[in-house]
């Protein structure tokens, strides 16, 4: 794991996005660059910059954007993660809708999760005996909890399934989300970590993964081949 601290968070976007970039540069087979991407704040962030400054500067038409997590509720739920990528990113960019595979959030938790596991199992290419993604951007929690593995759902860091449900420790929302044996399939890990109320949480990620720092963060950023850290909060 590397931490890169920066004066704001455009800064560290742009850090963040200039690593995806130069992995996007390094992929040389003809094939799409397959994005799992996240929600909340910081990504939708992210979008807007995206739209803002790397219009021209990126090959939108290469990427094909999956994602890390998804909350249970329709695309036009303001809680929909894809909702808010499409607003601030596909439509602006004007994505092809067959660019975007989607979490269904409106569909039974359970019957969603097999169904996408079923999509990205089909659709990317394997390393070893799961799924691969040439790139996940992750987000972290005040909590430590990371995708929608929170800290009291820690069986899902060793979940042989490629998506399961979880649900939120305080609002009960269910979720569908990546596991961990996923998400550390080898794929690079970029995983902006803004806002205030972080510096504490970043200190004890620092610390790595045990039985007393048993974050679902710090087992994801401790086990990874590669990790990237982007902060304000240094």
């Amino acid at each position: 794991m590397i931490i890169e601290n920066f004066k704001d968070d455009k800064e560290a976007l742009r850090a963040m996005t200039g690593e995806l970039v130069r992995y996007m540069d390094r992929k040389d087979d003809g094939l799409s660059f397959n994005l799992a991407l996240s929600g909340g704040g910081t990504a939708q962030k992210m979008f807007t910059l995206w739209v803002d400054e790397y219009k021209d500067k990126i090959d939108w038409d290469a990427i094909r954007f999956f994602w890390v997590d998804e909350r249970c509720v329709p695309p036009t739920d303001p809680d929909s993660n894809y909702g808010h990528a499409n607003e601030l990113l596909f439509k602006p960019l004007h994505i092809p809708a067959n660019h975007v595979h989607r979490i269904h959030g409106e569909v039974e938790p359970g019957t969603e999760a097999m169904r996408y596991s079923r999509v990205v199992k089909e659709y990317l290419p394997r390393h070893g005996q799961l799924p691969y993604f040439d790139c996940i951007i992750l987000g972290i929690g005040g909590d430590a909890h990371t995708a929608s593995i929170f800290p009291d759902t820690l069986p899902l860091l060793t979940d042989s399934r490629n998506y399961a449900v979880s649900q939120h420790p305080e609002s009960r929302q269910y979720r569908i989300t990546m596991t961990g044996p996923l998400i550390l399939n080898d794929s690079p890990l970029l995983v902006p970590v803004l806002g205030a109320g972080k510096k504490e949480m970043l200190e004890e990620l620092k610390k790595g993964y045990s039985a007393t720092h048993p974050t679902p963060a710090a087992y994801i950023l401790s086990h990874a081949v590669e990790a990237f850290v982007y902060t304000t909060n240094g």
